[in-house]
């Protein structure tokens, strides 16, 4: 099973939690792969470039992909998801400490009003947002509301501020649950059923 990590803006993979997150993953067995990306605050945001490098390291999404991305990086995995050629669901995308939107004008773009989140919310079995409470850069409605438009899974914490440390053992929790979970459905399966209670003819 491989696990892909995507940092944030201005970070890298040797920062924060991504270097003990990745030992840790690989210590359970776990493929990992951790792209370095062109994500620079300050400097114009090529997304194409960044797609390209991705393409490069990651290549096609296999079934028993999860994808992980910390605060705007989470918004490079939905570009990536819109952007490629899919001939086969990743397991799940976790978002952790990402912003529903900025004010930033050169970083609009990558946000969901340039997204189609009714197709999104198929490109993998189950999105999972991970915010904490507490979470002083980007509040904890921005969680909430991004669940909410993607119909994901909310795990919330309470002192994990913006996930700017070296350790988080709920990512590695979140990870491991999911990758243990059998999927017998098919995309979409964590998204209500509008038919329930509806009489059907004999």
């Amino acid at each position: 099973m491989r696990i892909i990590l995507i940092h944030g803006f201005n970070a890298n993979p040797t920062m924060n939690f991504h270097p003990w997150l990745r030992d840790s993953l690989r210590e359970r067995g776990f493929e990992v792969v951790a792209p370095e990306l062109p994500l620079l605050v300050g400097e114009e945001l090529n997304l194409p470039e960044i797609i390209e490098k991705m393409k490069s390291e990651i290549g096609y999404l296999k079934t028993d992909d999860i994808l992980l991305g910390h605060s705007l990086g989470a918004f490079i995995i939905l570009q990536y998801l819109e952007a490629v050629e899919m001939t086969q669901t990743p397991r799940a995308v976790i978002m952790v400490a990402s912003p529903f939107s900025v004010s930033r004008p050169e970083l609009r773009r990558l946000f969901l009003v340039d997204l189609d989140a009714d197709v999104l919310m198929w490109k993998a079995r189950e999105f999972v947002v991970v915010h904490s409470r507490d979470d002083k850069m980007v509040p904890f409605e921005h969680g909430e509301k991004l669940a909410a438009q993607l119909k994901a899974r909310m795990v919330a914490t309470d002192s994990d501020d913006h996930f700017l440390g070296e350790r988080y053992p709920i990512l590695l929790d979140t990870i491991e649950e999911i990758s243990k979970r059998p999927f017998e459905f098919a995309p979409g399966q964590n998204l209500p059923d509008d038919y329930v209670g509806i009489q059907t003819l004999a």
